[in-house]
């Protein structure tokens, strides 16, 4: 069964009798969702101030309600007196509800295929960094679901507070414990000769115990470094040689690496895009720009690829704008925004193609990087773009267009401001144009047809 915002619907008839698996599935922009259940009573206030289950806090104290994998199982029998509802929230980390893809929350019977499904996408949100999802609840002795979807803009102390909480609890799952080495097993006893002093024979068996193997020493850094969202690289041995993370590439959509901003001196972060000056398909003769490309077509068939570099930006101070050589927004280097255009590379023809300067990346909220067909090319399979950022310590992250679609326009790279550091994401979202990229990211511009 599909859900609708607002929908109620008894559990009985989903066939969930006593026990439901709630499955939280969520892709987008933000480096992790978290999924937390707020344990209420029959006022919808939490029965205790820290009566919530999460990643960090994985069992609810009546062991009722566990989290695991993404999922949470409820045992309904189980349920301490008074408790009437449980809510299901979810949280976008350093992001908010805009920036999801596609999310869906299903329920089941333990081990059994949906029964019925909740799905939404940023689209349904604007600027909310928390959401109730779904609730189960008592009325009249039975259980049921309702579909809420009500946003929080204060995140998850909105949440909090929401539910007669305080405070904002931490969602992370906490570290593993270190294990304790196991004790060395004792040496094995040596076999004592029998007594009458036999003498073992050249051929005979020996029994000289044999010698006990040392531990393996443990591995040493210098392996694959993973640059999933998720996911953290192992610390090393204390002997291990320090890791370089001078040069990274981003191979997939969703990859992410980081630039510290604690460095001395200044902070300006390169951004460069080349291509390849010829299409590799000619497009049959058309003639027009941007505009008549949205319209369906493209320039003659011996015209080199006219690529353009771009970004949409938010500042912290909540300043929004858009820089790009089409309408001549070139930026300014030594003023709000503090990004600057450099060139309009129309031919291809520059050996350093087109550059993008973020002068002070301690004064963004988020920077999306995208790049457009101007002219010459009908797509992006045809031009081989790839975009690199630099800074002046000499860290560079590099990334290639691997995937390309039938579409002139691309959300290349998002830059979002974490604390001290700068998280660059490979987003390589493809688009019909500004205004499509615009909706799907959230900025919320308003556009017209322009021509360089």
């Amino acid at each position: 069964m599909q859900l609708a915002t607002g929908q109620r619907v008894p559990l009985a008839s989903l066939n969930i009798q006593q026990d439901v698996d709630l499955t939280f599935s969520v892709s987008g922009l933000a480096s992790r969702y978290a999924a937390v259940c707020f344990v209420l009573g029959a006022d919808s206030r939490l029965i205790q101030p820290d009566a919530t289950v999460s990643p960090a806090q994985p069992r609810s104290h009546d062991g009722a309600v566990t989290f695991q994998a993404e999922r949470f199982r409820v045992e309904l029998a189980r349920l301490s007196p008074g408790v009437e509802r449980l809510a299901f929230g979810l949280v976008p980390e350093n992001g908010d509800l805009r920036g999801v893809g596609r999310g869906e929350v299903s329920l089941s019977a333990p081990s059994g295929p949906s029964a019925a499904s909740w799905t939404f996408s940023g689209s349904d949100f604007g600027n909310e960094r928390a959401i109730i999802a779904l609730e189960l609840y008592r009325h009249q002795g039975a259980w049921r679901l309702m579909v809420n979807g009500q946003g929080f803009a204060d995140g998850l102390g909105g949440l909090m507070r929401h539910f007669g909480g305080s405070g904002v609890p931490d969602l992370r799952p906490a570290a593993p414990p270190i294990p304790t080495p196991a004790p060395p097993s004792p040496p094995a006893p040596v076999p004592q000769p029998p007594t009458g002093g036999l003498n073992l024979s050249r051929h005979g068996r020996s029994d000289a115990p044999t010698p006990l193997a040392s531990p393996a020493s443990p591995p040493s850094g210098g392996g694959p470094l993973s640059l999933n969202r998720n996911a953290s690289a192992p610390a090393s041995s204390s002997s291990a040689r320090p890791i370089s993370l001078t040069k990274i590439t981003l191979d997939k959509q969703g990859q992410s690496a980081r630039i510290s901003l604690q460095k001395a001196g200044t902070q300006r972060v390169h951004v460069n895009l080349n291509w390849d000056a010829k299409p590799t398909n000619a497009a049959p003769s058309g003639g027009g720009g941007f505009l008549s490309k949205l319209l369906g077509s493209v320039t003659g068939t011996n015209a080199a690829a006219d690529l353009d570099l771009g970004c949409m930006y938010e500042l912290a101070s909540g300043e929004k704008g858009v820089i790009q050589a089409l309408g001549g927004n070139f930026g300014n280097a030594g003023g709000p925004p503090f990004i600057k255009l450099d060139q309009d590379d129309r031919s291809g023809a520059s050996a350093g193609g087109e550059n993008l300067y973020i002068e002070r990346p301690d004064l963004i909220c988020k920077v999306l990087i995208f790049a457009f067909i101007y002219e010459g090319a009908g797509n992006f399979s045809e031009v081989g773009g790839r975009l690199s950022f630099n800074d002046p310590q000499g860290n560079e992250i590099k990334m290639q267009l691997s995937n390309p679609a039938a579409l002139p326009f691309c959300a290349v790279a998002l830059v979002q401001a974490q604390g001290s550091e700068l998280v660059i994401t490979k987003e390589e979202r493809y688009f019909s144009g500004h205004r499509d990229c615009d909706e799907a990211f959230g900025f919320g511009f308003s556009w017209k047809a322009g021509r360089k």
